[in-house]
């Protein structure tokens, strides 16, 4: 038997601390504060309006995780990781850390134990979004944060040719959508997304909101805009379970024509026990807990069968977030 390491075990479970000190920097906005360098902690408690003991304490613990570093005069200032938490820089996961870090993923990934052994997990949908508009705001943020990211990868690896009106299901703010208008001028395009998510300041400042209709709607209930090119589900599938994905793809495929493209862009575990990177277990395990599942690409297979569609290739992309992309049609 291998060598027993202590030290580590406590570190795993200690390990819920550094995660709620990523939170705090990011709501508190640290990282933003020291962009443009060092400060003390007497300079961070006035521009955070925070308890200066309790923050001399926070600072400690970030940079012991390596998101500050003390200098020599006492002062803090950003590691090349904690500019990262900035909102301003390009892979910022500022808005991200702080909505996968509270609720309702916090609480529910810390009942993972009743999911499994249940099998029902602690938070069902997106019924909790309904009823608190902070994490609204949170949560659409943070995909807009993820699709930044993205964008510039998944402009380059989606094969639009031939397309003249394509469909963002889920689509959020239009980050993607806006991305995908400005390379492509032939385009025309539909954000189809509950009514909380759709903005035209991002269509706008992009410059293409002239060739983008916003339309309010629940892809579980309500018709999807039909007879278009090509349909995207941008990390939307892997937040729900298996009878709703197949509800979704079913209505995609009711909306879409003979020869029309749907694009899943999403992580995708390897078969059988092929070690999986690690931002797709560790996501496995988040959507366990809220309700929904990171697939193989064999599920993937089986649930577009289950909804009358077809995997007919699926990519890797060279994004982030470690994504990939389905091309699935009809029959």
């Amino acid at each position: 038997m291998a060598e027993q390491n202590p030290a580590r075990v406590m570190d795993l479970v200690f390990g819920f601390i550094p995660t709620q000190i990523v939170r705090t920097m990011a709501t508190l906005d640290l990282a933003d504060r020291l962009a443009e360098g060092p400060a003390s902690p007497e300079e961070l408690a006035k521009l955070t309006d925070c308890d200066e003991p309790s923050l001399r304490r926070l600072l400690r613990g970030a940079a012991f995780v390596g998101l500050l570093a003390l200098n020599d005069d006492g002062t803090y200032e950003l590691t090349p990781d904690g500019h990262l938490l900035r909102a301003d820089v390009p892979g910022s996961v500022k808005q991200l850390a702080v909505y996968l870090t509270g609720e309702p993923t916090w609480s529910a990934c810390g009942s993972l134990a009743h999911t499994v052994r249940t099998g029902q997990p602690a938070v069902s949908g997106y019924d909790w979004l309904a009823e608190d508009p902070a994490a609204q705001v949170e949560f659409y943020e943070s995909c807009a944060g993820v699709a930044r990211q993205d964008v510039p990868e998944l402009v380059e690896a989606l094969d639009l040719s031939g397309v003249r009106d394509l469909v963002d299901l889920g689509g959020g703010t239009g980050m993607l959508m806006a991305g995908l208008l400005a390379a492509n001028p032939g385009l025309r395009g539909v954000v189809f997304d509950q009514q909380a998510a759709l903005t035209p300041a991002v269509l706008e400042a992009a410059g293409v909101a002239d060739r983008c209709t916003l339309t309010a709607g629940d892809f579980l209930a309500d018709p999807l805009p039909p007879g278009c090119d090509a349909y995207v589900l941008k990390n939307v599938l892997c937040d729900w379970g298996d009878n709703d994905v197949v509800r979704i793809l079913r209505a995609c495929g009711e909306a879409m024509r003979a020869d029309s493209v749907l694009f899943v862009i999403d992580l995708v575990l390897p078969e059988d026990n092929a070690a999986p990177a690690p931002v797709a277990l560790m996501s496995d395990l988040c959507t366990l807990a809220c309700g929904g599942a990171v697939r193989t690409e064999r599920e993937f297979g089986d649930l577009a069968a289950a909804g009358g569609l077809r995997v007919a290739e699926i990519s890797e992309t060279r994004t982030g977030t470690g994504t990939n992309i389905l091309r699935v049609v009809k029959g």
